[in-house]
């Protein structure tokens, strides 16, 4: 793989010298800022704003044991069997044990979880889950609450200087691991200097036509990561939300529709009325997200439709409209009159459960580099995330990413003041169509050959196109943001495809048919 994907030759570009660089703006990145020691110089670098991540359009809440009823066990088990066998059992333990404290914590930093008439926390139930342990903000806004609340706590630190509008070019190595990064804003070039880097850049989901997934979320952290020498792990499992809001219009991010509105007794039926999830799993609509994306694809091509529908009329329009208000908002503003009306859903990418390889305190196999959120791998979900879960999580490990460095802080070594280019490739320049066009042309392959559904003749015809992609723009010079975001999502779809290829039996969200190739 090309080391480096920045191209410009003998130009000297500024060096700004910092303790901590945070790669990312999401849960993860902003969780991990605020537990680094208040003397730690810290940057965050982040492509967009605060509000255009995987963590602020999070709808569900946060798993957590909190009830006197639950269990760590419980929960335990029930991430182990959503994983499919599959999961790191040290690091779900971790995840549990740790959960409570740092829902704790987030109350400390008035985070405005939503409570119960009697002044505690509401928990709900999601799929997959034995018992209610899903605390949440705003009804369905989760995941903006959260977000909005500890972004402005950080901007409010001294220690902490935000590089928006950036994009994130490349890891610098050296013989004593990561020692800075490359990033790029329009037309300039900046070298943040550090032995201390952590990728929290989010998922991987517009690699595929339809997605859940923000625009910018292409894997950019990963593809860096593995450029750098990192490795990569688990890639071949891609969740696929059951539930997205049924449009025509897939160039853009489609809407998602909670599992907590089936948590709350949503029930998926066919145009006909028929409840088909019944007998298909014990837990029927409540099943974990693989099984249930599989029960509808199988449904859609046995009706010959193109969404089935969630039926929450048995919900009262004061109920539903409280519990879940940006749904409400959302499906009237499309002239769907819930509860009442049904509403109308199929299957979208949603989540990366495969990552950059981790250990517990979101270490990298490159030293100073580490990972958090869904752009790492600590092996918690396995082969298929069990529900909220995933901002639970950033939370854990966030905080663990930092408390390592705390502990284990590795200074900068002097240096000068600007970073000289010295590579520039000598392959074809290619203009901005041409990239759109692979862009989309990834975008089609991923969609129909690395789905819910797979064969291995499809991964094999996937694997051939995207290595022609490949061999045509390895060696291309490239120096615009649009240039950099295909290659990284090149990379990436690559090592999906390698991954499913590698593993020769279904498993989890990895899910392999005989014959005939399936799209979602």
């Amino acid at each position: 793989m090309r080391r480096f994907i920045y191209s410009i030759y003998d130009r000297e570009i500024p060096v700004y010298e910092f303790d901590v660089v945070i790669i990312g703006s999401g849960v993860a990145g902003l969780y991990s800022a605020l537990h680094l020691n208040n003397g730690l110089n810290c940057a965050v670098v982040t492509k967009a704003n605060i509000d255009e991540s995987n963590s602020y359009l999070a709808q569900g809440g946060i798993a957590a044991v909190i009830s006197r009823e639950d269990k760590y066990d419980l929960h335990i088990e029930d991430t182990l069997k959503a994983g499919a066998g599959h999961c790191n059992v040290e690091a779900v333990k971790v995840l549990v044990e740790e959960g409570p404290e740092n829902i704790k914590t987030l109350i400390d930093l008035a985070v405005p979880f939503d409570l119960n008439p009697e002044g505690e926390l509401q928990i709900t139930k999601e799929g997959g889950h034995g018992m209610r342990r899903i605390v949440h903000c705003g009804g369905d806004a989760t995941g903006r609450e959260t977000t909005k609340q500890l972004g402005n706590i950080a901007l409010a630190k001294e220690n902490l200087h935000f590089f928006f509008s950036s994009y994130l070019v490349d890891i610098l190595t050296d013989d004593a691991g990561v020692c800075g990064a490359i990033v790029f804003a329009g037309d300039d070039y900046r070298m943040l200097r550090s032995r201390n880097i952590i990728i929290a850049t989010g998922g991987i989901g517009q690699i595929y036509r339809y997605t859940s997934n923000p625009s910018g979320s292409v894997g950019d952290g990963i593809a860096a990561a593995v450029r750098a020498g990192a490795k990569a792990r688990d890639m071949e499992f891609v969740q696929f939300h059951p539930t997205t809001l049924f449009s025509r219009d897939y160039s853009k991010r489609l809407f998602l529709i909670s599992e907590a509105v089936r948590g709350e007794g949503g029930i998926l039926r066919n145009s006909r009325g028929d409840a088909f999830m019944k007998g298909k799993h014990p837990m029927a609509d409540l099943a974990p997200r693989d099984i249930v994306t599989r029960e509808i694809i199988k449904e859609l091509e046995r009706i010959g439709e193109e969404n089935v529908y969630l039926d929450v009329s048995m919900m009262s329009e004061e109920f539903f409209s409280k519990r879940f208000p940006t749904i409400f908002g959302e499906c009237r503003e499309r002239g769907i009159n819930v509860p009442s009306e049904w509403i109308p859903v199929r299957p979208a990418q949603h989540y990366m459960m495969g990552g950059i390889a981790t250990d517990l305190d979101g270490m990298t196999n490159v030293d100073g580099l580490y990972s958090a959120g869904e752009s790492a791998n600590t092996g918690i979900h396995g082969g298929n995330r069990l529900a909220s879960n995933s901002m639970l999580e950033c939370l854990v490990f966030g905080r663990r990413c930092a408390l390592h460095i705390n502990r284990n802080f590795r200074e900068n070594k002097p240096g000068e003041k600007f970073y000289r280019f010295n590579e520039m490739p000598s392959g074809i320049v290619y203009d901005i169509r041409f990239y759109e066009k692979v862009k989309a042309e990834i975008k089609s392959v991923m969609n129909s050959y690395a789905g819910a559904v797979r064969t291995f003749s499809g991964l094999a015809k996937a694997k051939k196109i995207l290595d022609n992609i490949y061999s045509t723009i390895e060696n291309s010079p490239m120096t615009a943001e649009y240039e950099f975001e295909v290659f990284n999502m090149l990379s990436v779809a690559r090592m999906i495809i390698n991954a499913a290829l590698e593993r020769k039996e279904s498993l989890g969200a990895h899910y392999i048919v005989t014959e005939g190739n399936q799209k979602i």
